[in-house]
């Protein structure tokens, strides 16, 4: 069971979620469409949380989606999925380059959650972005992971789009092996 979370403007047809809809028959995503955030944040954290709700599964979040799912995560109780979270939103991002600044909401609320050790903690869960992600500030991906107690991966010569072979590593490392349906 694969359910995937796009990022901002994601697509639940094209990109990632086409290539894993291809790997697992019990599939389904929930983009992180303009239709989806015209919900206010709430709306859009029960959406989230109402998707992550199975008994088990592999659950796949990316960018903005992967925020969300956080934020789903606090104050429940603790789901038996495992959670990859691809180049996600953590908190604050500054892109002098870019001349880009971003603040999502709810920033202090998730970051207090986890130094509290308020999430209801996945049986698995970890993190993989790039070194040179403007989105995803590695240092700070470094350091939610350190409190969280997860593995966190910062892909060298990466920004926040992965390379799609980038991201094919990661899939075969963190889904189960799956055996041919021939």
């Amino acid at each position: 069971m694969i359910r995937y979370i796009t990022g901002r403007g994601g697509s639940g047809t094209g990109g990632l979620s086409a290539h894993l809809a291809t790997l697992d028959d019990d599939y389904d995503v929930l983009p992180i469409d303009p239709a989806f955030l015209q919900q206010d944040i709430q709306g859009q954290v029960d959406s989230t949380r109402r998707f992550i709700s199975l008994e088990s599964g592999n659950v796949i979040a990316n960018s903005y989606g992967a925020y969300l799912l956080l934020l789903a995560l606090v104050d429940q109780p603790r789901p038996s999925i495992r959670v990859l979270l691809l180049s996600p939103v953590l908190g604050r991002a500054i892109s002098a380059k870019r001349m880009l600044s971003s603040r999502p909401p709810r920033e202090k609320a998730l970051q207090r959650a986890i130094s509290e050790q308020r999430l209801g903690m996945p049986d698995h869960l970890e993190i993989v972005t790039g070194e040179e992600d403007e989105i995803c500030d590695p240092a700070l991906a470094r350091q939610i992971g350190e409190q969280m107690k997860i593995p966190v991966s910062i892909l060298p010569n990466e920004g926040h789009m992965l390379a799609a072979s980038s991201v094919e590593r990661v899939l075969n490392r963190f889904l189960p092996v799956r055996e041919n349906n021939l």
